[in-house]
């Protein structure tokens, strides 16, 4: 609670529905929530309430949580959900999602949920879809057939996306619920950790980048759908921003995807059609952008290996003024250490406007970020 509040984030807490049971739930609520003085556990906080919005009831249910049927996993949500105390809190419950493409996990809980009553739908705020695109060969060495592996397993994210969005419109019609996308991002097979006792870690290379890149891509062209999306591990693990052991810390080339993409925080998403060779399923360049004001972002990821791309920008409505841009390049394996912390960082990203449009040339395997001024 201390992290989120040094942040500025908002917590997002999970019961644990496996080993815990509803009491624990309604007594992890009472200590986050009630005002100060009023029970005895906001006597044990003694600080001012925290105002817990967002909470998990399990995760992964369908396995390490449980390994319940959908069917059975709906009665543990109903029941850990039934009278839980708010203390003036508007409670939003994420229930365990699909692992994946598992659609029969979508249906069946919802499906079960609303046999009880329809109304049952209303407790339901995000629906928790986790998704790990896996690894292809080592996490720092692989060859180019096995990066444009994991980029084309990465982008699955959309398809998942759709199809599970359209098993939720069966039961819920105004498509109310959205999604909790939780856990993502790229796990590697163990061999690159830092030091053996880090539980998942492995060193992010700029392949790690652009996974980071398309996927945030994914979701900001699906705002009407995803209303949350957190890489769940931040330091030593899965995916991770940043690397640190004992006196020494790094910041991975996702965290610096993770610094590029957060001007789009507070716009509005805008519709964007891409033009480029494909690879199979992978597309050769993809991005996103979004507007406030005056001031268009577009990010955007160039995912072939050694080609350059010259890239012409056209906007439907509007006129270029201005831009100005950056972009994280490098060999797929390039990767950030102890000793060359900043072997890998953004650096500029020339833009021109000619006739309204803005072009600009990727680098090979890049994430570029611009940022454009409208007439």
């Amino acid at each position: 609670m201390r992290f989120c509040q040094e942040v500025g984030g908002k917590p997002y807490l999970a019961a644990n529905l496996r080993a815990g049971t509803a009491r624990d739930f309604n007594d992890w609520v009472d200590y986050c929530n009630a005002p100060a003085g009023t029970t005895t556990l906001a006597k044990l906080r003694g600080t001012a309430p925290f105002h817990v919005e967002y909470w998990g009831i399990g995760n992964e249910s369908w396995g390490c949580g449980g390994d319940f049927t959908p069917e059975e996993y709906s009665v543990e949500f109903r029941r850990f959900t039934s009278w839980a105390p708010n203390f003036g809190v508007p409670l939003k419950y994420v229930p365990s999602g699909p692992n994946g493409g598992d659609l029969n996990w979508s249906r069946g809980f919802l499906q079960a949920l609303i046999r009880k009553s329809p109304g049952m739908l209303r407790r339901v705020w995000g629906w928790a879809l986790h998704y790990y695109c896996g690894t292809a060969g080592g996490p720092v060495e692989f060859t180019t057939d096995q990066y444009y592996e994991l980029l084309t397993r990465a982008v699955r994210m959309e398809s998942l996306i759709e199809d599970h969005w359209a098993v939720m419109g069966e039961f819920d019609r105004e498509h109310r619920i959205k999604f909790a996308v939780d856990e993502w991002g790229a796990w590697h097979r163990a061999g690159s950790e830092v030091a053996p006792h880090h539980l998942f870690e492995q060193i992010g290379t700029v392949r790690d980048a652009l996974i980071a890149g398309l996927t945030l891509d994914i979701f900001h062209r699906h705002a009407d759908k995803v209303s949350m999306a957190c890489v769940a591990q931040l330091v030593n693990c899965i995916h991770s921003l940043f690397i640190a052991h004992e006196d020494k810390m790094l910041r991975t080339p996702n965290y610096h995807v993770f610094a590029m993409y957060k001007d789009h925080q507070n716009g509005t998403a805008v519709r964007t059609v891409f033009a480029a060779p494909r690879r199979g399923k992978l597309p050769g360049l993809d991005g996103s952008a979004s507007v406030q004001g005056k001031r268009l972002v577009l990010t955007c990821v160039n995912t072939g290996a050694a080609e350059t791309r010259a890239v012409t920008v056209k906007l439907d409505g509007g006129t270029a003024r201005a831009a100005a841009g950056e972009a994280l390049s490098g060999k797929p394996q390039a990767h950030n250490s102890f000793t060359e912390p900043e072997a890998v960082k953004p650096g500029p990203l020339k833009a021109e406007v000619r006739g309204g449009a803005v072009v600009f040339e990727m680098p090979a395997s890049s994430v570029a970020r611009l940022m454009v001024e409208l007439a």
